[in-house]
């Protein structure tokens, strides 16, 4: 027998591969698992979402803690204060609002009272500007010059870091009923 012979008889007494029981087999177990892969791929999607949408309420309800904090430490404002503790408390408010607040500068319902603080800040800088001791005796200044400088603008700074916090907060609520 030659080659093209025994090639012919082997043709004729093997079935094609796609003919036989292993082929349909393999054929089911790798469509199932493409099927498997695809169903995984789009759980790990929706998973990636509420994970980043979690992260996202997280962030949120931090600044709105420390925004409270921040509210607090403004309501407590000592009517015996000095001018170095108002500076050093105002320098440390001001920068933790703009640090907190500042990624959420663009939001919507967001950005209005951001300029307004940011401009509030600046009032109350320059107000506190106005009272800063001449010299080094404070016995020449008016008794609680400096609360009395920097009191209604505390109290306009409190006003649009609590309505900020507020619309913080709303967007905490709409992210969790996302979910």
């Amino acid at each position: 027998m030659n080659a093209e012979e025994l090639r012919q008889a082997l043709v004729e007494a093997l079935p094609p591969f796609y003919q036989t029981f292993d082929f349909w087999i393999s054929f089911v177990l790798g469509a199932a698992g493409v099927v498997f892969s695809i169903m995984a791929y789009i759980e790990a999607a929706k998973a990636k979402n509420a994970a980043a949408a979690a992260g996202r309420s997280v962030k949120i309800q931090t600044v709105t803690i420390e925004l409270t904090e921040i509210l607090q430490r403004l309501d407590k404002l000592d009517d015996e204060i000095e001018f170095p503790e108002a500076r050093d408390l105002l320098s440390e408010v001001s920068r933790r609002l703009r640090r907190l607040v500042g990624p959420f500068s663009n939001t919507p319902d967001i950005s209005e009272n951001y300029n307004q603080l940011k401009a509030a800040l600046k009032q109350a800088k320059e107000a506190l500007e106005g009272v800063r001791p001449s010299s080094l005796s404070t016995a020449d200044q008016t008794p609680n010059a400096v609360y009395y400088a920097l009191q209604g603008h505390f109290g306009t700074i409190s006003e649009f870091v609590a309505e900020i916090s507020g619309a913080l907060e709303k967007k905490t609520i709409a992210t969790e009923e996302d979910e």
